[in-house]
């Protein structure tokens, strides 16, 4: 969660405020960009033309106020919880920037920051006492004592000296004594460091902001986990579900294959059978597009022994073509999706041909793809 501050502008800006010249305050932002702090702007106007160029946004301000400076974090209400924990954090990065800051200000709130409340964080206020008053003071030396004693009235200050011979021993003593004793200073920090209590707290939201942030990315990190995890689990699915079908499907396509190639067996035989019996062999209609032709012919074909001949029509006496089949056809298949015709098959032929035909019904292509198997086997 580091952040850059590598804008020049920056410590142009912070070295004019901290240099005395009318430059007296700054605003840093992120401009829409995730880490990135850069200059806003600046001006002569003290802290009250600071909080006027505040907007609804994590901002840093430095303010100078006398000779002492605050560090200023503003954290919109409107600001993610997130966004809000990142600002903590860089709001050390910035602090550790702006070394001359005598104290740091977080705030939501743009009524918070009142000139009373910052120079009171600054110890420019009156009321609690300055440095100087919180020294004790040597004690006077008792009225009697100093009304008999001719040492005179600066000399508890001074470092011991021999007595005069007129002097008692016993009041010496206690005029020397508080040079000598002195009480320690009282521990109460100074305004103008700033009391420790805001540091702590300070410390205390940087450590939360922190903590939160990490707690954050570990709950993405596991999310992230296990949205790979259900995206294995689902893609794996899915492969077995399309394996499946992928097997049914072959399966069906072989047991349909084995169905066509049955059924042709069985209307070969019939064929064979027909024609010992009445002499006569396979006809019908049929659409032939010839090996190198671009075009469709119906034609009338009559199966004969080994020899296919094709007619105009039924009443035509003379064939227009021929084809001996007598074991010269190579393959004989379905052709429905490269031609795109219902009732479609291609017949491949030993000397190259590739010839395709179509019949009106599929129970006209098996038989006419039996008759070819026939024609192609007699002897």
């Amino acid at each position: 969660m580091s952040c850059d501050l590598t804008d020049p502008a920056i410590l142009e800006a912070y070295n004019e405020i901290v240099s005395g010249v009318p430059t007296n305050w700054l605003i840093l932002g992120y401009h829409d960009t995730r880490d990135k702090i850069s200059l806003y702007s600046k001006g002569t106007g003290g802290l009250h033309e600071l909080a006027a160029n505040l907007k609804e946004e994590v901002l840093y301000g430095f303010v100078r106020i006398e000779d002492r400076f605050a560090l200023l974090a503003y954290v919109s209400e409107q600001v993610s919880g997130l966004r809000r924990a990142r600002a903590l954090v860089h709001g050390k990065a910035v602090g550790t920037l702006f070394k001359a800051s005598n104290v740091q200000l977080n705030t939501t709130n743009l009524a918070e920051l009142t000139e009373e409340r910052v120079r009171a964080r600054l110890g420019l206020t009156e009321g609690p006492p300055t440095p100087e008053a919180t020294t004790p003071a040597i004690p006077s030396t008792p009225e009697p004592v100093v009304a008999a004693s001719p040492v005179p009235a600066a000399r508890p200050v001074t470092p011991p000296v021999s007595p005069p011979p007129s002097v008692e021993p016993a009041v010496i003593d206690t005029v020397v004594q508080p040079e000598v004793t002195s009480p320690s200073p009282i521990k109460n920090s100074s305004p103008r460091s700033g009391p420790s209590t805001p540091r702590t707290e300070r410390q205390m939201e940087i450590e939360t902001a922190e903590r939160k942030a990490r707690e954050e990315m570990e709950r993405q990190r596991y999310a992230e986990v296990a949205k790979r995890q259900k995206e294995t689990k689902e893609r794996e699915a899915r492969e077995q579900e399309l394996f499946a079908q992928k097997q049914a499907s072959e399966f069906e396509r072989k047991h349909k294959e084995e169905t066509d190639r049955a059924a042709r067996e069985t209307m070969k035989k019939q064929l064979i059978e027909m024609e010992h019996l009445r002499g006569l062999g396979l006809s019908g209609y049929i659409t032939i597009q010839g090996a190198g032709s671009p075009f469709w012919k119906r034609r009338f074909y009559v199966m004969r022994g080994q020899v296919l001949a094709f007619f105009r029509d039924e009443n035509d006496r003379a064939p227009v073509s021929q084809m001996s089949l007598g074991g010269q056809v190579l393959h004989i298949e379905d052709a429905s999706l490269e031609v795109l015709i219902p009732h479609s098959f291609r017949v491949d032929l030993k000397n190259g041909d590739i010839h395709y035909f179509f019949s009106d019904t599929t129970k006209d292509k098996e038989m006419a793809i039996a008759g070819f198997m026939k024609c192609n086997e007699s002897t």
